[in-house]
């Protein structure tokens, strides 16, 4: 059942519901989710990619700042307000459309702790002063990631506006392994380089086929966490807020790897 049909001047977004679940849509009716939340249970994290942001309590534990770059249904946003009391939080998108339905029809807070802006982060983040202690890329148009948020210059202007020990999280669709997971690993390349110690979580079945991945970098930390303590981290997290994750989530910890040679450092 569609619930609105919003034109702005960048695209078109329907916001839809269908067997409890409500999410958003960019074009027409075959386009892709952009997100999606449970009526009933808005504090569930429904999407496994949702479920693997919320991860990134393995490397931070505690927010204070937080970056969200795209916005779509706001779930990270929600997510972060809950988990982290104390949060500032930040959220730039460049259609004001998308942030007004993602709190009118899935409850993103907007209130004193909250900062939403107008604006094409491609050019804005590079001009920012602040710095923030989690920032998560999620950006697409037309269900691909505009090239210039991957690109080496982009990803250093992410690196500036992190503080020391902050984490990098982002989200994109490339495939895992075999002979198109080149990108992946130019990704994986340029995190450890401009950032620091980067780790990612394949969220497909097919690892040779586009997915949902997400990935991880820490900036500078004291001592780089090894994959396994990270597990054990990530499974904590998932025990200790269940109401949050579905039963699969206890899979995710564990197919977390690194992008360094030896997967145990």
């Amino acid at each position: 059942m569609i619930i609105e049909t919003i034109r702005s001047p960048h695209q078109t977004i329907q916001i839809a519901e269908r067997h409890g679940v409500r999410f958003m849509r960019f074009g027409a009716e075959l386009a892709g989710w952009q997100g999606a939340m449970l009526v009933q249970q808005p504090s569930r994290l429904y999407f496994p990619y949702q479920q693997a942001f919320a991860l990134h309590t393995m490397l931070r534990p505690a927010v204070s700042r937080f970056l969200a770059v795209g916005l779509g249904t706001g779930t990270a946003v929600s997510h972060v307000h809950r988990r982290h009391p104390q949060a500032r939080i930040t959220g730039i998108d460049v259609d004001a459309a998308v942030t007004a339905a993602a709190i009118q029809h899935f409850k993103m807070p907007a209130d004193e702790r909250t900062q939403f802006i107008e604006a094409d982060a491609r050019s804005y983040v590079p001009r920012m002063e602040e710095q923030f202690d989690l920032i998560l890329l999620d950006v697409f148009y037309r269900e691909e990631i505009p090239q210039t948020f991957l690109s080496p210059v982009y990803l250093r202007s992410l690196a500036e506006r992190l503080m020391t020990g902050g984490v990098l999280v982002m989200n994109v669709i490339l495939p895992a392994t075999g002979p198109h997971s080149r990108k992946l690993w130019e990704l994986g390349h340029y995190l450890n380089i401009l950032v620091g110690p980067a780790w990612y979580i394949p969220l497909g079945v097919m690892p040779f086929s586009a997915q949902n991945i997400v990935l991880f970098a820490q900036r500078d930390p004291v001592v780089t966490a090894s994959v396994s303590l990270l597990r054990r981290r990530g499974a904590r997290e998932i025990g200790a807020h269940r109401q949050t994750f579905a039963r699969y989530a206890q899979l995710l910890p564990w197919r977390l790897k690194s992008f360094r040679k030896n997967p145990d450092n």
